[in-house]
């Protein structure tokens, strides 16, 4: 009797609720603290401003060159109140090795 009550729309509701939940507490710029600027910027540009939500958070591979390995620069696409999306831009490819 409660799997036919849980179903429905309630099974998709508690899902979304979970999924909210997990994404708001993200601890993306919190990881980066005293590791150096390269960290925190790009901790930055993965999260949102407090009045607007993470909807996404994108990813792109710097490839490899003789100063410095393979890359992974991320980006946050951000949802505001009123259902506008903004995603902030990648930075650049850095040229030597961040750490």
């Amino acid at each position: 009797m409660l799997t036919r009550r849980l179903r429905g729309g309630r099974l998709l509701a508690v899902a979304a609720t979970l999924l909210l939940g997990a994404g708001l507490a993200c601890p993306t710029p919190a990881a980066a603290k005293g590791k150096g600027k390269w960290s925190q910027r790009q901790a930055h540009l993965a999260s949102c401003p407090h009045n607007k939500s993470v909807l996404r958070i994108d990813s792109r591979v710097c490839p490899a060159t003789r100063h410095r390995p393979a890359i992974t620069m991320r980006r946050a696409c951000c949802v505001a109140l009123n259902g506008h999306v903004g995603c902030k831009a990648f930075g650049g490819c850095p040229p030597r090795s961040p750490s």
